[in-house]
């Protein structure tokens, strides 16, 4: 049995990824600092579109464990859950079949793939995540 330092690949259906919406992400970085010990350091992935706003990353012990951005829309403070998905497309269509409301379309992130947020019909906040496709 050999060790390996890599986190394996989530497959689509499991959670992938956290992101902080923060409105105040300077003091968002501090209050996770002293609580953790998380480091935030700017991140902007190769393709993104250059009037997206700025993106932080969270690092724990030189590993990336989760994303802060200042929202967009007119959003509270709070984490929102990625779960992997095949196809970012169908995945928000079946979303709003169920009833689900869109607050963030699909949006393409350059080489981190493209993600879409909802709201189930209960009101929690949700977000889809489909890697990029092999070329």
């Amino acid at each position: 049995m050999s060790e390996s330092n890599e986190t394996p690949c989530p497959q689509p259906g499991q959670f992938g990824w956290l992101e902080l919406l923060s409105r105040d992400t300077a003091a968002s970085a501090s209050f996770y600092g002293h609580l953790f010990g998380w480091e935030a350091e700017p991140y902007s992935p190769q393709g993104r579109a250059s009037d997206a706003p700025p993106y932080t990353i969270f690092k724990l012990g030189g590993n990336k464990i989760a994303g802060m951005v200042k929202p967009s829309v007119d959003s509270p403070t709070q984490w929102v859950p990625y779960v992997v998905v095949e196809d970012v497309e169908v995945s928000l269509a079946r979303a709003v079949d169920l009833k689900a409301a869109v607050i963030l379309p699909v949006m393409d992130i350059g080489e981190v793939g493209r993600i879409a947020v909802v709201q189930d019909p209960q009101g929690a906040i949700l977000g889809f995540h489909e890697f990029p496709k092999p070329k």
